[in-house]
């Protein structure tokens, strides 16, 4: 308006409560205070009371390096983290962990209108349709279905496969399974340790001790040794889509598989969780990968090349699609300046 100046400051949002989780206990404290901090805010960070070590490490490492108060570590179970972001003094309340624990979060920061930044938990559809590489497809499925004892939130641990695949791929799965070691991290043929704490290994033994009659566990679904929290890579086939294993998040080495006729059915089975973080679709048919962008309803896209190279990659665009958010496409295989993570749909045949 004439006569009037106006512009836009950027400010700190000030003192940042943070809870980070048991998974990825380093860098998960790493990826929430250093934004927080190259901001120009404060940070009061809670590790989880399972896995403190590293974040206490890094809080003496720092504390040498920033000015006092700057970077704070407070340890404690769930009621240290409640009481921090029930305290007037943050302005804003970071937590990755469950979808129970970010609905608290988010209750508590709304008594006095705090920002609030949630991660939680997933049920990642992976969508396999009948013109997929099943070898190719069960290679890295199985890989991002078991990595980490499938403690990920965004694991590959839910898979959708065509009618006309699907015994197929689950004989395949099952075979990777059954190659797939756990054990100790000295021993270079495993893949992924052990469960982080007895409650999570008792979480797991649950699942599949309450699966349903008409379930089949094709591979695994037992511990291994007794001693330590290891889980055998397992495969459940054979479930309904209102199954316990289907609709609530496992957080443990076990895969499931369901058998889908239609595009609209793996649309209705992939989407009819109460989850919404990420996924993947397996297709050479780029129209049809192009339809499923635009009807899931979880958002983080993983792009696989296929080995034929970069043609074949852009034609076997697996995309999906968060209603709620943006999509961002991954192509692997490519080099940096074709496809990049920050430049979404940015595709060179």
């Amino acid at each position: 308006m004439e006569g009037l100046t106006s512009f836009v400051r950027r400010e700190p949002i000030g003192v940042c409560a943070q809870v980070a989780p048991w998974n990825y206990p380093m860098m998960m404290a790493v990826w929430k205070f250093a934004p927080a901090i190259a901001a120009g805010n404060t940070v009061v960070l809670k590790p989880s009371d399972t896995t403190p070590a590293s974040t206490v490490l890094l809080a003496e490492i720092l504390g040498s390096l920033l000015p006092k108060g700057v970077f704070n570590v407070v340890c404690g179970d769930r009621d240290t983290g409640r009481l921090m972001v029930e305290h007037p003094t943050p302005a804003m309340a970071s937590i990755t962990g469950s979808v129970r624990a970010g609905m608290s979060v988010a209750e508590s920061a709304s008594k006095d209108l705090k920002r609030v930044h949630l991660e939680l938990g997933g049920k990642a559809p992976v969508v396999v349709f009948e013109d997929t590489d099943i070898a190719k497809a069960v290679e890295d499925i199985s890989v991002a279905g078991f990595f980490n004892a499938g403690q990920d939130c965004t694991a590959a641990t839910r898979v959708l496969v065509h009618e006309s695949i699907h015994d197929e791929f689950v004989t395949a799965l099952a075979r990777a399974a059954a190659d797939t070691k756990t054990g100790m991290p000295d021993d270079e043929d495993v893949l992924y340790g052990p469960l982080n704490n007895p409650n999570q290994l008792r979480q797991v033994e649950g699942f599949i001790e309450r699966l349903p009659a008409h379930a089949r566990v094709v591979a695994g679904g037992k511990r291994v040794g007794d001693k330590g929290f290891f889980y055998a890579p397992t495969v459940v086939a054979g479930l309904g889509q209102d199954d316990e294993i289907i609709q609530k998040e496992v957080f443990g080495p076990v895969i499931t598989v369901q058998s889908f006729t239609d595009e609209d059915q793996a649309v209705a089975y992939a989407n009819g969780v109460p989850y919404a973080l990420a996924s993947s679709v397996w297709t050479k048919d780029h129209s049809r990968a192009m339809r499923m962008s635009k009807r899931l309803d979880f958002g983080c896209v993983d792009q696989h090349a296929h080995s034929a190279g970069r043609g074949d990659a852009a034609r076997g665009l697996q995309a999906v699609r968060l209603r709620q958010g943006s999509v961002g496409v991954r192509l692997r295989g490519l080099h940096a300046g074709e496809a990049r993570d920050d430049v979404p749909g940015r595709l060179i045949p």
